[in-house]
């Protein structure tokens, strides 16, 4: 294998993809000169640029012929062209991939994108879509560096803290299908807040102290995450450690969009304009320029949005209107509102029929999941719900007036419980930040610099099947037995003490899995017998175990469990035969969970 030379840190977003990068050979307390890797992709008219974002999407090609040259025969545009495209001819357009392959209602590597795609459209699945982004990036970088092969640099990888155990592993599937086998992965809070330590301006220690918990929120496109890190002290010097994580929310800028769009919707359709589902998604894309452009120039009062008219005309027409700065004044209300601590997240009534399709937040004030998440970290002996700073990430909170409107909700909350207001951590340009944390992690993972501590991100729990007499028309009832504590440590590896198990061999079983966020107290090996909505469902596995020699289908087999947490965070589970020398790998199922 090549020397490795740089340290990469590839932020691979759900709406934007960033690369950053820094020199490997660090002196001691010296901090990585981190820049940014542009990355190659198409625009219009064939025109190759080299952006330091690559939209995370994807589009069938209909007529346009590839152009750059690692790609000549791809069927799909990757990037700024393809979100282009995709505002045109939405069905052909893949977007939210990664979001797509943490959802446990699908197979993640069935060829299912577009969602609804039409008759003839090429699809692909969430796990290639993710495999073809992470290439796009190796192919761009070789060209970029010909002598320093991306396959041959120290890969880190972000991936959101909510990920469970099924996604991190296509994720490091993905990254092997790239020929990127050695990449690590990194929660993207924690990388948010590597690179707010890396900082030069203001040094972090001068901004937090020991005992403080420091909320990370970060708000992108189509994803919403909260993380908490508390500050710790050891051998005489300040520590860091996650202690909590939040759910994977499908709520961010993309709906503050498609708000936008519902609204010239409703301006165009006042005006006898019929809009069609097609053209709102065009909307949404224009508002989204609108939003933007009111955000960054305050001075404006109203930004054009401009969408294609319907009709055969050879000429082609189009429908115009505006967004005023009220609208987006409403966006302030609609998902940063005024909430009380006690207040949870509003659960729509679901229909009795449904479309499938990713499992979108019903209730779009961030604020209020915001509350539901804090009140979740307190117990009798923790009070991480009262957090003493905050670090904001994420494309959203370009916005001040996003940031300022979450920090006054935050405030009243602390003021209610007799605390202090919120300090907010000064970090670096929103855009860039996890790629930048997730290079400058490469380096403290080399020994220079403050690791966080974390481990895993939630708790894992298999179910174990009740023995109890046969009862007519009822199964045996479903115990749950930790395998994961929340915060074990990356390379740890296990065995469940004093218990026997037994699995049957040769036959289809179901292994069920579950997740909290929320019960950090729980202990490896512990077994629940009551088991309430903090225990989630996570991806379970339906497989037949291999049946050995001398072994006949449908036997028992009395197993130990070990489990192992491995370098990069991903877990495995093993059954090991009891006095015998064979053992079962229980793998994460990606398809449907039970």
């Amino acid at each position: 294998m090549a020397k490795q030379k740089y340290i990469v840190g590839i932020d691979l977003g759900t709406t934007n993809i960033v690369v950053g990068y820094a020199p490997l050979a660090v002196k001691e307390d010296e901090k990585p000169e981190i820049n940014l890797a542009p990355i190659a992709q198409e625009l219009a008219k064939g025109a190759i640029e080299w952006l330091d974002v690559l939209p995370s999407f994807i589009f069938e090609r209909i007529k346009e012929k590839p152009v750059l040259d690692w790609d000549l025969e791809s069927k799909f545009i990757i990037g700024e062209y393809a979100r282009e495209r995709g505002s045109e001819v939405p069905d052909r357009l893949i977007s939210s991939a990664k979001s797509w392959l943490c959802n446990p209602r699908v197979n993640r590597k069935e060829a299912i994108l577009p969602w609804n795609a039409p008759e003839g459209a090429e699809k692909i699945s969430p796990f290639k879509a993710m495999t073809i982004f992470l290439n796009h990036v190796r192919e761009a970088w070789n060209k970029k560096f010909p002598k320093d092969k991306l396959e041959n640099q120290k890969v880190v990888i972000t991936i959101p803290a909510s990920f469970d155990a099924a996604a991190r592993d296509l994720v490091v599937e993905a990254a092997k299908e790239a020929k990127l086998p050695e990449a690590v992965l990194l929660e993207e809070p924690q990388a948010a807040f590597y690179s707010w330590i890396s900082q030069n301006e203001k040094p972090w220690r001068k901004q937090v102290s020991k005992g403080d918990t420091v909320l990370v929120v970060d708000v992108g496109g189509g994803t919403t995450d909260f993380s908490l890190i508390e500050i710790g002290e050891s051998n005489g010097d300040l520590s860091l450690e996650r202690v909590a994580v939040g759910n994977h929310i499908l709520l961010g800028g993309d709906n503050m969009d498609l708000t936008l769009a519902y609204i010239a919707k409703q301006k165009l359709e006042a005006a006898n304009k019929k809009v069609s589902h097609w053209q709102t998604i065009q909307l949404s894309h224009q508002c989204r320029k609108a939003k933007e452009e009111l955000l960054t120039d305050t001075s404006k009062e109203s930004a054009p949005v401009v969408i294609s008219g319907r009709g055969s005309s050879l000429i082609a027409s189009t429908i115009k209107t505006s967004i005023e700065r009220k609208d987006v004044d409403a966006l302030i209300e609609g998902f940063f509102p005024k909430c009380a601590f006690e207040d949870s997240p509003v659960e729509a009534t679901e229909g009795g029929v449904r479309e499938i399709n990713l499992m979108y937040a019903a209730d779009p004030a961030i604020t209020r999941h915001l509350a539901k998440f804090l009140r979740s970290q307190n117990s009798d002996t923790k009070t991480y719900g009262y957090p003493r700073a905050i670090l904001f990430n994420g494309g959203v909170f370009k916005s001040e007036v996003f940031k300022n409107k979450l920090v006054e909700v935050i405030d009243s909350w602390l003021k209610e419980a007799g605390k202090e207001p919120i300090r907010v951590l000064e970090g670096a340009e929103l855009s860039q930040a996890v790629a930048r944390g997730a290079t400058y992690f490469g380096t403290v993972s080399e020994g220079h610099g403050i690791r966080i501590r974390g481990g895993v991100s939630q708790s894992y729990y298999l179910g174990v099947e009740s023995a109890i007499p046969a009862i007519p028309g009822f199964k045996p009832p479903i115990k749950a037995l930790c395998v994961a504590k929340q915060g074990t440590e990356e390379g740890t590896t296990l065995d469940v003490p004093d218990r026997t198990f037994a699995i049957r061999i040769g036959k289809t079983a179901e292994f069920k899995f579950f997740k909290s966020n929320c019960r950090r107290d729980d202990n490896f090996g512990e077994i629940f017998e009551d088991m309430d909505e903090s225990f989630e469902d996570t991806s379970s596995l339906k497989l037949e175990l291999e049946a050995y020699e001398g072994m006949k289908p449908g036997d028992i087999v009395d197993v130990k469990l070990q489990v192992a947490i491995t370098e990069i965070g991903t877990l495995e589970v093993y059954c090991i035969e009891l006095n015998g020398e064979h053992r079962w790998k229980l793998e994460f199922n990606v398809r449907e969970s039970a």
